[in-house]
């Protein structure tokens, strides 16, 4: 720090005094401005912020102590510090300097290497402070943002883990049934071996692109638009779910219309949401039960329902059932998991301006209805 990177405000209603402190100021290079009472002296100090006032007590009509009052009531300068001139010697008065706010007070007629030590001294303690209010700021907005990546993270964590917990336990229970049955023809083994191939290899690619889109964004809030073919994004979900569809006995079936479909969305996303939707669906769905994904087109919304056969959703968890789930629910097979992943499921649709609702009955059946904009622009 050097003189010529400070600026002092000098206060006096006596022009000798107010020459001394420049011709001083100005000789040790010091850049300055003037105030010759307490009401341009505030006025000063809000126009050009000083690192430092040079206040005198002793002026009519508002004094250095009311003067420093009330520069202590304006936040945009309450922190610049106040050294109080006077030739008043009496401690009462230097205390009570101190107490309005003062950080040092100066007797007249002062000493000229004494009020530049202390001139020198205080805007150095000035520099330090702005130093560490910066630093402490820019510590603060890295708690912030790690506290944004760690949320984002647990997000992605418990997105991507509740988004294949289920086709993982149907892969599971398909190699078990190969593993202990004897009375698997061949055809049937071919066909539930394929079966696992397809959905682990969807699994594997759904985690991937999830996990490579996701690094390279900056909010797990931003959305990656493409014109996509909303019949690929269902038969994946349906692909990686059919696993768990078999071992439970559910049939699991979709329909779309038309087939040619296709909506400006972030997939990812979207798979994500209508997957969460689907395995649920089939975790709560009895053996022998139904789930459909049904998909409909109505300018300028698109429309996907997934509908179940189910168990249904007690009335009293409905309220919160968009939220933070933090409860586990067993499903008809003894399935466990931690909370339904419909806050998830909410999320991602809103984002693309869209909306979800539910309908459900207990031991009927349950339908989820997704409403989305075909186009980015309709948002």
């Amino acid at each position: 720090m050097t003189p010529q990177d400070s600026l002092i405000l000098i206060v006096d209603d006596t022009q000798a005094n107010l020459h001394l402190l420049s011709r001083v100021l100005d000789k040790s290079g010091f850049r300055y401005v003037e105030a010759t009472n307490g009401k341009d002296a505030i006025e000063a100090a809000k126009k050009h912020e000083p690192d430092l006032i040079l206040l005198d007590i002793m002026m009519p009509d508002m004094n250095g102590f009311d003067v420093i009052k009330k520069l202590k009531s304006i936040p945009e300068v309450s922190d610049i510090p106040v050294i109080l001139l006077s030739s008043l010697t009496d401690t009462v008065d230097k205390v009570k300097a101190f107490k309005v706010g003062g950080v040092d007070y100066i007797t007249k007629p002062f000493q000229k290497e004494e009020t530049l030590a202390r001139i020198n001294a205080h805007l150095q303690i000035r520099f330090l402070q702005k130093q560490l209010n910066q630093r402490i700021t820019i510590l603060r907005e890295r708690e912030v943002e790690l506290s944004r990546l760690n949320k984002k993270k647990d997000d992605l964590v418990r997105t991507v883990s509740h988004d294949i917990k289920n086709p993982l336990t149907g892969i599971i229970g398909l190699v078990k049934l190969l593993k202990d049955s004897d009375k698997v023809t061949e055809e049937e083994r071919k066909q539930m071996l394929s079966v696992i191939e397809e959905s682990g290899a969807n699994l594997l690619n759904l985690v991937r692109e999830v996990l490579d889109r996701e690094s390279k964004k900056a909010h797990s809030e931003e959305l990656d638009y493409e014109t996509v073919s909303v019949k690929a994004i269902i038969e994946r979900v349906i692909a990686m779910n059919k696993a768990k569809a078999i071992v439970k006995n559910i049939n699991l079936n979709y329909s779309i219309s038309p087939k040619d479909l296709t909506a400006e969305v972030d997939q990812n996303k979207i798979e994500i949401a209508v997957n969460n939707l689907v395995s649920n669906a089939l975790k709560f769905t009895p053996t022998g039960g139904n789930v459909v994904v049904e998909v409909a087109s109505e300018q300028p919304q698109i429309y996907i329902n997934v509908t179940d056969s189910g168990i249904g959703i007690p009335e009293k968890m409905q309220p919160d059932l968009f939220k933070n789930n933090d409860y586990s629910r067993e499903g008809t097979s003894g399935e466990l998991g931690t909370g339904l992943g419909l806050d998830i499921v909410q999320l991602y649709v809103e984002l693309h301006g869209g909306n979800v609702s539910v309908e459900s009955e207990l031991d009927k059946g349950t339908t989820f209805y997704l409403k989305i904009p075909q186009n980015r622009m309709e948002k």
